[in-house]
């Protein structure tokens, strides 16, 4: 960006930090720089956000909670989004036997299910232990145990490009494994801003039980204490990725400051100082690997820029 263009992205948006450290906001605790990161507090400042940047033709992406993206190279252009949300803004109405709850993108996955627990309300005790905010989980339909999050949604917002709004019913978007396609996309970028959960009156103190009880074996399972972005690739059809990179013998390789993690062979951990070049030099060599053992490429969850 020019000086112009910095003084006018400045007058559009309250919170930006500029030439930011990624580090501090992936859980990998591993990325490059970036040009500006703006915090968007509300729908519309995020729309006239998005309609200067088309007009300039300012590159952006959206980073959610930092949960699942790698930031690579050392200096990267453009403007990278995030989107504020808390549970004080989730809005709930009673539909028959049912509860309908509006939440936006920004909110945190665990503020939400700490909400649902006090409201009584249950669904998403699934989702316990998964990090990032909701609008991250929306676009990635994020799930475990047979669940994803797109079961239970009846509606996404979102913006397209050019910051125009539109709602979109379950039944219009495309929910598949690891990934949510809305109309129009690819051909037009789109910003999910929220969604509407449908969810079932529940006894709040069994949906916290049951959440404590997800995390406790998630961690049993899972590294602990290590940067990461939770499981890196896709499950591929009929098997499981993680016993696919066992197989190959890969659990404790390392790259750099990178490691294949002993305990859970998908996640692949930080163990200290890696750099984005170490992450996606462990994830190409365990491609290979499994691919030479057998036959079957394994696609990352993970977004990499």
């Amino acid at each position: 960006m020019n000086s112009q263009q910095q003084l006018e992205l400045a007058s559009l948006c309250r919170l930006i930090r500029w030439n930011v450290d990624m580090a501090a906001y992936s859980t990998f605790r591993a990325g490059g720089i970036v040009e500006a990161m703006v915090e968007t507090e509300s729908v519309e400042e995020l729309a006239g956000l998005l309609r200067w940047l088309h007009r300039e033709r300012i590159a952006w992406h959206v980073v959610g909670g930092g949960s699942n993206i790698l930031v690579t190279g050392r200096y990267r252009e453009g403007v990278f989004i995030r989107l504020r949300g808390t549970v004080r803004t989730n809005q709930c109405e009673r539909d028959g036997d049912s509860f309908l709850v509006k939440v936006s993108a920004g909110c945190n996955l665990a503020a939400l299910l700490g909400w649902c627990a006090r409201s009584n309300l249950g669904g998403l005790e699934f989702m316990a232990g998964i990090p990032g905010s909701v609008g991250g989980a929306i676009r990635m339909n994020a799930g475990a145990f047979g669940h994803a999050i797109g079961d239970a949604l009846t509606v996404v917002f979102c913006l397209n490009e050019q910051g125009e709004p539109a709602e979109i019913t379950r039944e219009e978007a495309v929910f598949s494994y690891r990934s949510t396609r809305l109309p129009a996309e690819p051909q037009v970028r789109m910003v999910i801003t929220g969604g509407v959960f449908r969810l079932q009156a529940a006894n709040g103190r069994q949906v916290t039980e049951q959440c404590r009880e997800i995390i406790a074996q998630r961690r049993s399972t899972q590294p602990q204490g290590m940067g990461s972005a939770g499981s890196f690739f896709k499950n591929p059809p009929g098997d499981f990725a993680g016993r696919l990179i066992e197989q190959a013998g890969l659990k404790g390789m390392t790259i750099g400051r990178a490691m294949v993690s002993p305990k859970h062979a998908n996640f692949l951990v930080n163990i200290g100082g890696a750099v984005p070049e170490d992450i996606v030099g462990l994830m190409e060599e365990v491609q290979q690997k499994v691919f030479a053992h057998s036959g079957i490429h394994l696609e990352p969850e993970v977004h990499i820029y």
